[in-house]
């Protein structure tokens, strides 16, 4: 099937990092009239403002043609684009590339809401808040609304896990519920030596991988977030690494004799003192010249350096 790509009064030469709406050649959609470009879209790359707006951009207020032609023309949807773009500067800044064939096959869901609508407005959402997840929607059950003029409501929806999304019918009094299951991976550092409790990380300890982290209790880390650190516990081979899993290493310690530096960039001073506190780099501790028995006040800088105030 022949494939239209942008055409040329949709381009500008900045075309790097741009959102990118696509429409699959076959798409169902659910037994409402309105027929908007975000029930059919498949948006990678935008914003969640963006994902908004493209679902709000109506292709037909009265969709109940497709029942008997069951197709859509791309140069229907490009022209409704075309327009859009000329009259919302936001929407033009946002210069989306669009993949849309020729000819879209339409095909209405056997119950009021689509589960496939739904599946794709849901994962619009979520990659255009982590752009770097992978997940898998499943929608366990879709209600019967009381008429056709109803909307979802995306801003209740969880970035994991169960969920209800509910359903709002045009008056917005009566609400009905979506249920369904969120599975979200990320990259996520795994050991690939066993790291005994108390061992020093090194970036050569792990490598990033995909991982399930829909149950996860902690964030995610980065490589070099877990870099230098010690292991809370024994970590095996192929365990994914969680902030809990590590604890780090103080920067200066209580009885440590530490390097106090007092002065700016034209005149500086140090002296070697003790640490009344234990603490991290950032953190305000006191301080003792062991000469004059003085307590001072001091900020950590660095690792046994520590800047007087």
């Amino acid at each position: 099937m022949k494939i239209l790509l942008a055409l040329t009064f949709l381009l500008s030469p900045q075309a790097f990092a741009r959102p990118e709406i696509s429409i699959p050649s076959t798409v169902e959609i659910s037994q409402r009239p309105l027929l908007r470009l975000g029930d059919v879209a498949v948006v990678k790359g935008a914003s969640e403002s963006l994902v908004a707006q493209i679902d709000s951009i109506v292709i037909r207020e009265d969709a109940r043609e497709l029942l008997i032609s069951q197709k859509l023309e791309a140069k229907e949807v490009l022209t409704i684009l075309k327009k859009e773009m000329e009259q919302d500067d936001e929407f033009r800044k946002a210069n989306p590339a669009f993949r849309i064939p020729s000819t879209v096959k339409v095909e209405f869901a056997k119950t009021p809401v689509s589960r496939d609508e739904v599946q794709r407005k849901i994962m619009n959402y979520l990659t255009a808040r982590c752009a770097d997840c992978e997940y898998k929607v499943t929608i366990q059950s879709t209600p019967n609304p009381s008429n056709r003029a109803w909307d979802l409501d995306m801003s209740q929806l969880s970035a994991k896990g169960g969920f209800l999304l509910p359903i709002r019918d045009g008056d917005s009094r009566q609400i009905k519920w979506i249920s369904g299951n969120i599975r979200v991976s990320k990259l996520t550092p795994v050991t690939t030596k066993l790291i005994s409790q108390g061992e020093r990380v090194t970036s050569q300890d792990l490598q990033m991988q995909m991982v399930d982290v829909t149950f996860a209790k902690d964030n995610s880390l980065r490589i070099e977030d877990a870099n230098g650190q010690l292991a809370a516990r024994a970590l095996p081979v192929g365990t994914p690494v969680w902030a809990s899993d590590l604890q780090r290493e103080p920067a200066a310690k209580r009885g440590q004799i530490v390097k106090a530096i007092i002065g700016d960039d034209t005149f500086e001073v140090s002296v070697n003192v003790q640490a009344e506190d234990t603490g991290f780099v950032g953190d305000l501790i006191k301080v003792k010249n062991l000469e004059t028995q003085k307590v001072l006040s001091a900020v950590i800088a660095e690792k046994g350096v520590v800047k007087l105030q």
